[in-house]
């Protein structure tokens, strides 16, 4: 069950943030990139938003509790011989904080406490600020960093492979199920490693100057890519990979291995 709800509110909340980039990218949006408080905002705009945005708060509290399962039990049995499952792992605790301040921001939302679009620190410079008040913080900031980069080229590879096929339970999916999954895990995952190796940049530069409001989030990662030369059209192939991604999440609630 959270697994379920997990996946059940990261297609909600990928799907939404698909759309909002590519309305950015095509000028719909407005000057600023969207941010996961935008999407939030979204989902509170709309008929039923309360009951809508307290559903999505506890998918994703129950996707933070269900990272912390599988970084702590290691139910998906990861080889520790294997340098990748290694990594894999220590991301699973990496992505159950990331989504512990996405949830954080999401009540804020909720309870009216979120503020402007644009106003306040992000996520990321908000965690990173957090991590820089502990002993050794620099180097837990950096490793962070580090760490998601590393896990971007992970993302790259099931990309290119399409091994993510290997958390299905394929025998209950259709051949049409099985060619619509590998089409849009294939276009999500690489969108994921655009922004993740530029997320993991931010925060190793964070490290780097010893300040955490170097750190920087999805909007940052979208600011950087619509600076690039055709940098609307890589927003709008990044948009779209993120609302294909939120499609495998949906995929994924049913056909996840148990």
């Amino acid at each position: 069950m959270l697994a379920f709800g997990g996946y059940a509110a990261k297609t909600v909340v990928y799907c939404l943030l698909g759309v909002l980039i590519l309305q950015s990218a095509i000028g719909a949006y407005g000057s600023d990139s969207p941010s996961q408080k935008n999407v939030f905002m979204s989902i509170l705009e709309q008929p039923f938003g309360r009951i809508l945005l307290g559903a999505v708060i506890v998918g994703m509290a129950c996707y933070v509790l269900w990272r912390f399962v599988q970084a702590g039990l290691n139910i998906d049995n990861l080889d520790m011989s294997k340098a990748k499952d290694v990594v894999t792992r220590i991301f699973y605790f990496v992505s159950g904080i990331i989504y512990a301040f996405g949830t954080y921001l999401a009540i804020k939302v909720f309870q009216g406490a979120g503020g402007s679009s644009s106003g306040g620190q992000s996520n990321s410079e908000e965690m990173s600020s957090t991590l820089m008040q502990q002993q050794w913080g620099i180097y837990l900031v950096a490793a962070v960093g580090i760490i998601i980069v590393i896990f971007s080229f992970i993302q790259f590879k099931h990309a290119f492979k399409a091994d993510f096929m290997d958390k299905f339970d394929v025998h209950r999916m259709s051949a049409r199920i099985k060619k619509l999954s590998r089409v849009v895990g294939r276009m999500g995952f690489f969108a994921r490693g655009i922004v993740y190796i530029l997320v993991g940049g931010f925060f190793i530069q964070a490290a780097y100057k010893a300040d955490p409001q170097e750190a920087g989030g999805l909007k940052e990662a979208l600011d950087t890519i619509v600076q690039q030369s055709y940098g609307q059209y890589a927003l709008m192939v990044v948009g779209a990979g993120i609302f294909l991604f939120g499609i495998f999440c949906a995929i994924e609630s049913r056909y996840h291995k148990t």
